[in-house]
């Protein structure tokens, strides 16, 4: 019997000038859970469908006249930096009415239904650009924007001194200066996608689909040591370093009884179907075998 398995790939942004604002995240992550992006419920799911959301430290790098968002994933920080820092920052959003609920790595949850129509952006989709085009803006609620703006300056005022980043300073890394909303919306928000939805299996190593797996009780395994034969049908797989693997994967996809669906964005959602009889020759054409994609045939 064929089992099936479906590659995401990430997508960057195709900017279409007649929105009015850009959409809330990459498309790969819209793709996986829906257009409103609603990570903080899918990460955490609950029961009375509350508002919940995202806040992730990061680090703002100032340049000459803007400043340019790192995450914290990218720079090796320490889980237990980055939680004396939040746990400091948690006194503060308790005051604006914020309720942490839990910690996924570097984003953290919370119930908090008085920003439920802040319009935001991932911090993948706003990483190593200038952040003016991603802050925050009102639609439904005025002055919500220049609330939440009151709430981050702050925290990077306290996080300014706290002793963990003058340390980080003395030993010349990066300080964790800043604080990144996003991923704002109800459980009822989420549109998750059909690959997600009818998975067995999750092969990811990104941090947040530890938690949206764990809620969807699905199992998940990281890219080490993989033996793509032996795998389940209807398996997702979005891996960082899916080059490297992708060898391997069509090796396996010739010699097991695999069909890989690659999903990607190239300006709009495009599935690939590869299937191992596509690059089998018949036998008066021995001579003329056709062979898989590359990984860079793939990508171009």
């Amino acid at each position: 019997m064929t089992r099936q398995i479906s590659i995401l790939l990430s997508g960057e942004d195709q900017f279409d000038h007649a929105l009015e604002r850009a959409p809330k995240a990459l498309p790969h992550e819209r793709y996986l859970i829906g257009d409103s992006f609603a990570l903080g419920s899918a990460l955490h799911q609950n029961p009375n469908d509350q508002v919940q959301l995202c806040i992730e430290p990061v680090h703002l790098h100032a340049t000459r006249d803007h400043l340019v968002l790192l995450p914290l994933s990218e720079l090796a920080i320490p889980q237990n930096e980055v939680t004396v820092l939040m746990e400091e920052a948690n006194t503060i959003f308790g005051e604006e009415g914020m309720t942490p609920i839990s910690n996924n790595g570097h984003a953290w949850v919370y119930a908090a239904s008085d920003y439920a129509s802040l319009y935001t952006h991932s911090v993948a989709q706003a990483k190593g650009r200038n952040i003016d085009w991603w802050l925050p803006k009102d639609t439904v609620v005025p002055g919500l924007a220049k609330r939440w703006r009151k709430i981050q300056n702050e925290i990077q005022m306290r996080w300014h001194i706290h002793p963990m980043n003058e340390a980080r300073e003395a030993q010349g890394l990066p300080r964790i200066n800043s604080v990144w909303i996003y991923g704002i919306g109800k459980a009822t928000d989420i549109t998750y996608s059909p690959e997600l939805t009818n998975a067995s299996q999750i092969i990811s190593d990104h941090p947040w689909m530890t938690s949206i797996a764990a809620q969807r009780g699905i199992p998940l395994l990281n890219s080490e040591s993989l033996q793509w034969e032996q795998q389940p049908s209807n398996t997702l797989v979005w891996l960082e370093g899916m080059h490297k693997e992708w060898p391997r994967l069509m090796q396996a996809m010739l010699e097991s009884d695999l069909e890989i669906t690659v999903i990607d964005f190239p300006g709009s959602i495009r599935k690939r179907t590869l299937r191992a009889k596509d690059y089998q020759s018949s036998a008066w054409k021995f001579w003329h075998k056709k062979q898989p994609p590359t990984w860079d045939e793939l990508k171009a």
